[in-house]
């Protein structure tokens, strides 16, 4: 508890960021200094970096859902020991001892999400990467699993961006900031945090990158730059269907995961449209991706909307940006760099910040956006 002490009581924090987002591809690491609190709070970043997953791991993490608890419990300490492997990197990289590290806030590896429904059953939400592993490989304080709380005061866990998008554009109301991961989230940005509205959309980049990986035989797990999309056409019929999912229709708060938008939506989409070449299946959710994202950005704000800023991996893929933007004129759409900051390292920068936040006892969560019953703090600390 003294080091806990210490901490608070620094004009300035150094910590680390980790995560490993819903396409599994890597695990994203960032060092912060953070200056001051609440209101007055300031960050810079020290440095970031991306550590893929091996082959093999990644594997391993696509069908975590599915296995045994035994082998899932090997996993969840094999995980805390990459994720304190990539602390040490970055570490190194931004030249730093561990004595200079004040804390590390790792989100882990979603392996399970099922959000409420309305049929009264709780949230439940699993995250695997043992903080207490990365704790004791590091000898730094290690803030993790900051899903569960909000969980437990009734909320669906997630999403956890919008107090990250607050901090960053609270003094411009308006903004939407969409973070296209594995899955696409947003965050409508107001005045007062309690009034941001956030949820997710829908898929981004999860089954876009399993129909690249069958279309090129295994020999990409992505499709780079959205080169493969290009090649094909967007089939309207099948366009309309998919923006009927039930998902997609739901009114927020709500989140989504890979139960919703993983292997089983793609091999049941393919099943369906065999008469479909692939690349065209790829164009089509390619576009599926990007239409959902209006649809969900007009139902919740369609005239007071100043700017669309992009973070995530899938804002370099050209052929769903072209399509956003075309989609959301006259709303301009930006990335996430043209305000400094690194829109790849948004993720990692969000759990250093929420890591910070918890140590000093700020609630963080926002019930409007979660569903939770009252405002939290978030992360379990391993001394």
């Amino acid at each position: 508890m003294e080091r806990l002490l210490q901490v608070r009581t620094k004009p300035e924090r150094v910590v680390i960021g980790l995560n490993s987002g819903t396409s599994a591809d890597a695990i994203d690491s960032i060092v912060v200094r953070f200056r001051g609190q609440g209101l007055e709070l300031a960050h810079e970043v020290i440095a970031s970096d991306e550590r893929p997953w091996p082959a093999a791991m990644r594997a391993r993490l696509l069908r975590a859902a599915d296995m045994s608890v035994a082998e899932a419990a090997d996993l969840h300490v094999e995980l805390g020991a990459a994720f304190a492997d990539a602390a040490k990197g970055i570490m190194a990289k931004a030249g730093l001892r561990a004595q200079e590290v004040d804390l590390i806030g790792s989100h882990g590896q979603t392996v399970v999400h099922h959000p409420a429904t309305d049929s009264g059953r709780a949230t439940a939400t699993l995250q695997l990467g043992d903080i207490d592993v990365i704790a004791e490989r590091t000898g730094i304080i290690t803030v993790g699993d900051f899903r569960a709380r909000d969980a437990a005061a009734g909320g669906q866990g997630a999403p956890l961006m919008p107090f990250l998008d607050w901090m960053l554009f609270r003094h411009r109301p308006g903004t939407v900031c969409l973070n296209l991961g594995g899955i696409a989230n947003i965050t409508v940005v107001s005045e007062q945090i309690e009034d941001c509205i956030a949820f997710d959309t829908g898929p981004a980049n999860m089954p876009l990158d399993l129909v690249a990986e069958k279309l090129t035989n295994g020999s990409e797990t992505y499709d780079p730059g959205g080169r493969l999309a290009e090649q094909g056409h967007v089939d309207a019929v099948l366009l309309e269907r998919l923006l009927r999912h039930p998902y997609i229709l739901r009114a927020p708060p709500k989140t989504t995961g890979r139960e919703d938008f993983g292997a089983v939506f793609v091999h049941s989409l393919l099943c369906k449209e065999t008469h479909m070449a692939l690349v065209d299946i790829l164009a089509t959710l390619t576009a599926f991706v990007a239409d959902s994202i209006h649809a969900a950005v007009e139902e919740v704000q369609p005239s007071d909307v100043r700017e669309l800023v992009v973070s995530g991996g899938g804002l370099h893929n050209l052929a769903l940006m072209r399509r956003l933007k075309q989609r959301m004129l006259p709303v301009p759409v930006t990335s996430l760099a043209d305000y400094g900051i690194n829109p790849d390292s948004k993720e990692a920068l969000l759990f250093a910040l929420l890591a910070h936040e918890r140590v000093l006892g700020a609630a963080t969560n926002i019930p409007r956006a979660t569903g939770a019953r009252w405002p939290t703090g978030l992360g379990k600390i391993a001394l």
